[in-house]
């Protein structure tokens, strides 16, 4: 990670880099360890302009992690739900729809029943 490479050429610590920037030290923390994903552009500005780079190549990297890890596996899923028979696959998405609307206190299922 560009962030992670940058400090260790600087030599600079999280709480310095914290000081220095007026980035909090937790969210530095969350960035470097991928927990924060998309961090605030204003907070990526900051630091990029610490190290003199752009704030764009401050994003390259989190966005190669976060915008592509699960694209193989969400495409192999799409590919199994599609060879379902159409009954199958409707009773799935109900289930999935219904669950969804549960969870936020609306009536459970069955609210629709599948056109056959």
């Amino acid at each position: 990670m560009l962030l992670h490479k940058l400090m260790k050429q600087h030599q600079v610590s999280q709480t310095s880099l914290s000081r220095a920037t007026g980035v909090p030290q937790p969210t530095i923390n969350r960035i470097l360890n991928g927990v924060t994903l998309h961090p605030r552009h204003d907070a990526m500005e900051r630091l990029a302009n610490f190290f003199d780079v752009t704030p764009d190549s401050m994003y390259g990297s989190l966005l190669k992690k976060a915008d592509f890890s699960n694209e193989a596996p969400l495409d192999k899923l799409c590919e199994k739900i599609e060879r379902l028979s159409a009954i199958d696959r409707s009773t799935l998405l109900l289930r999935i729809a219904n669950n969804s609307l549960t969870k936020k206190n609306l009536p459970p299922y069955p609210l629709v029943t599948p056109v056959i």
